[in-house]
């Protein structure tokens, strides 16, 4: 006989679910739910979503009745919109401090990043209604959880049936993709331009949640599960957050499973017109949610629903999946806390003076390590395509074709570089300094010159992307870094590594860095020459120098470069350079690696945006 003292975690969280589910089975079908209290989506039989004034004014209601909700305004979208987040708890901890005494972990959970993809705000919706009508004591219990049911408000107020032809529902209109002026939020975690990005990552700041959830809707391949999902493993995961992970998602996806919802790893296939030869998971880039958190030391899942599921099942499925999540963080909720807390103490530590070497990560790349993975992909076949001229597939609805493919999923470090003990940024710089206050970084200022070895890059010949992407000109050039001994101004930045945040600083200025100012064209001024010099007074020096032999010998040998000796500009540039007027900063990163701390009586008392 198996007695509750027995039982595994794992069945727990099964048991606990597949009660869950049955009474959520019940009230979607609205067997037990009083006609008030159904949901818009559900009213509409799940042909519709409701517009933006309709979902607030549904979470007032519940609110009203709710004494374990709150709304607040987090922010305001670049249309004036307000942004809202809803604030679950228990024990009424509606604010950062009291969460944080609660010793409960805190959640955070968006949806609507791309507001056509907006199952997550349904499925919020009908989560929240029925822990507010008494059901699934268990869950309210588990966390303090931060539910942002809109995140790109002005997309979500586009709504058309035709914004999104690849998804199956609702049939009466959804959102559209990007903010009003054409921002997709999911590329904005790191350079934060938009008024939307900088208030979430503003909710952050404030919380300090130990777990995030990004729900969104993804198309392309057609196969059989509902609910896919990625998240980020080590490397880029710090250690302790990526077994928690591994001890706690497989349960939660477990339980959605077992409550009748077909799950599976995000598809992103290796060779778009052959599904047997597997897929990827992956996805790095600091620009993404996924990419962003780890640098602050925080575990998060990317949940994409499957598209051409309909949308009913697409809701169901993920507020199923949200209470199962709940469920495993309220089992394993210290363990989570203490994760995080690992994590964020061992970022400190290696940063502090007189640590042992150690190195940052620049960039990852997807590892060609695979596993084996059995894919319910739909039969497929292969067909001339009129508009494109080449193959096109046809996927064959509902006729699985179990395959064993790999599946790619884990992270390898790109590029790495030595961990300096922090950065200074010459005063002047608001692009830099707007982006650190934003994530919150603490920082200070030098009160006084002081005189130190720092590392400096001297970039090489910029490269512009061919077209715009999110706005901006993107830029890539070579950086040199040298040593050098350099009197530092009263007035400069100072960015200590012994912070648990300071994976976002490397991030933002490390030039080779995929998602760096540098490399979103923000800091393309260095590579503008300000002053110049006349012909005849160059001639003049030019002559002149060609008096010291080894001048004419490296003159002799540019010159023997045809496109250089064709080009006034190059020939005018190498001349001069070697003058006594040539710009010394020209091309150099306004920014400095430091190999060892800075003395305190330099710097002015740190300031932490929170």
């Amino acid at each position: 006989m198996t007695t509750r003292r027995s039982r595994s975690p794992f069945v727990a969280t099964i048991l606990l679910l597949t009660a869950f589910a049955c009474a959520a089975a019940r009230a979607a079908a609205g067997d037990d739910i009083p006609a008030e209290w159904r949901t818009p989506a559900e009213l509409a039989a799940f042909e519709a979503t409701p517009p933006l004034a309709e979902t607030i004014g549904f979470l007032e209601r519940l609110a009203a009745r709710f004494p374990a909700l709150r709304l607040e305004r987090f922010g305001t979208s670049a249309a004036g919109r307000p942004m809202t987040v809803a604030i679950l708890s228990a024990d009424r901890s509606f604010t950062p401090e009291a969460a944080a005494a609660s010793g409960k972990p805190v959640l955070l959970v968006w949806s609507g990043i791309h507001a056509g993809e907006i199952d997550g705000k349904d499925a919020t919706l009908m989560l929240l209604r029925d822990l507010a009508l008494g059901r699934h004591p268990e869950l309210l219990s588990a966390a303090t959880v931060l539910f942002v049911p809109v995140y790109n408000v002005d997309g979500h107020e586009r709504m058309s049936p035709w914004n999104r032809p690849n998804q199956d529902g609702p049939h009466q209109g959804m959102g559209f993709r990007t903010t009003v002026d054409g921002h997709d939020l999911n590329r904005d975690f790191l350079k934060v331009e938009t008024p939307e990005a900088r208030a979430l990552v503003g909710l952050f700041n404030a919380w300090r949640p130990h777990l995030m959830v990004d729900i969104h809707v993804t198309d392309g391949s057609d196969f059989d599960w509902v609910l896919t999902w990625a998240a980020p493993e080590a490397p880029q995961l710090a250690a302790p957050l990526d077994n928690w992970m591994k001890a706690h998602l497989p349960a939660a996806l477990a339980a959605t499973a077992a409550a009748g919802h077909k799950t599976g790893p995000y598809v992103d296939l290796l060779d778009g017109s052959d599904p047997a030869k597997g897929f990827s998971s992956f996805n790095a880039e600091p620009r993404y949610s996924t990419g962003y958190f780890p640098l602050r030391q925080r575990p998060s899942i990317l949940v994409e629903m499957h598209s051409y599921k309909p949308y009913r099942d697409r809701v169901l499925a993920v507020r199923d999946f949200l209470g199962a999540l709940l469920v495993e963080v309220g089992r394993g909720a210290g363990e989570l806390r203490g994760a995080v807390a690992a994590a964020e103490r061992a970022e400190v530590e290696s940063g502090r003076p007189g640590a042992a070497a150690s190195t940052v990560s620049l960039a990852f790349d997807e590892s060609e390590a695979s596993d084996r993975i059995l894919f319910p992909i739909y039969d497929w076949r292969l067909e001339p395509s009129l508009v494109s001229g080449r193959p096109i597939v046809r996927y064959q609805r509902g006729q699985v074709r179990a395959l064993e493919v790999p599946w790619r999923h884990r992270a390898r470090i790109a590029a790495s570089a030595p961990r300096p003990r922090g950065y200074l940024v010459q005063a002047g710089w608001p692009a830099i300094e707007e982006r650190l206050a934003v994530h919150g970084l603490r920082v200070s200022r030098t009160t006084a010159p002081v005189e130190i070895e720092v590392e400096v890059a001297r970039l090489g010949e910029p490269k512009a992307a061919e077209r715009p992407y999110q706005g901006l000109t993107r830029v890539t050039a070579a950086a040199s870094w040298t040593r050098e001994r350099r009197t530092i101004p009263a007035g400069t930045l100072w960015i200590p590594a012994d912070q648990p945040d300071f994976e976002v600083a490397v991030q933002l200025l490390e030039p080779e860095a995929p998602d760096s100012l540098l490399a979103w064209g923000m800091l393309s001024l260095v590579f503008e020459l300000k002053e110049w010099i006349g012909g005849a007074v160059l001639e003049d020096e030019a002559r002149r120098q060609l008096a010291d032999p080894a001048v004419a010998a490296a003159w002799e040998a540019a010159l023997a470069d045809p496109a250089f000796a064709a080009s006034r500009e190059k020939r005018w540039l190498w001349w001069f350079q070697r003058t006594r007027w040539f710009d010394a900063e020209y091309r150099v990163l306004p920014v400095f690696r430091v190999p060892q701390a800075l003395p305190a009586d330099a710097l002015a008392p740190a300031t932490t945006v929170r």
